[in-house]
């Protein structure tokens, strides 16, 4: 039976400028940075504390085939929607604005809590989601 989710992975254009956005622009860790084998690199990162990485991934022809690798990079930018708990969501708004991260939409009350949208450097959308207290 499943357990639970270790990874999920979305599709970038480049795996250090990936890298440099969600380490130093939304503050994750990177918690797996290997090359098991030429041409491929096993890159992921997480919220700090958190269990799920995200696996940042370039579509690489050489080692997926060159039908699957094209597939992929039509899904840049088309990630589905990923969620992250936040405990002020106006200020991490605020924040992440002032590192050059675009709001999509602002803050707003939602059945949820307070909720707002921002974009990672390709587009694929990250929620953030503030709770009522």
């Amino acid at each position: 039976m499943i357990e639970n989710m270790t990874h999920v992975m979305i599709f970038v254009k480049d795996y250090n400028e990936a890298l440099d956005f969600y380490t130093n622009k939304l503050g994750f860790v990177k918690v797996t940075d290997v090359s098991p084998a030429p041409g491929w690199r096993f890159l992921s990162v997480a919220p700090k504390g958190q269990g799920t990485e995200i696996v940042l991934h370039v579509p690489n022809a050489g080692m997926q085939g060159e039908a699957e690798a094209k597939r992929q990079a039509g899904l840049i930018g088309k990630t589905p929607s990923l969620m992250f708990k936040v405990d002020d969501c106006k200020k991490t708004c605020d924040e992440l604005r002032s590192k050059g991260v675009m709001i999509v939409e602002e803050p707003k009350k939602a059945p949820s809590g307070i909720q707002a949208l921002i974009v990672d450097l390709y587009g694929n959308p990250l929620w953030l989601i503030e709770h009522p207290k």
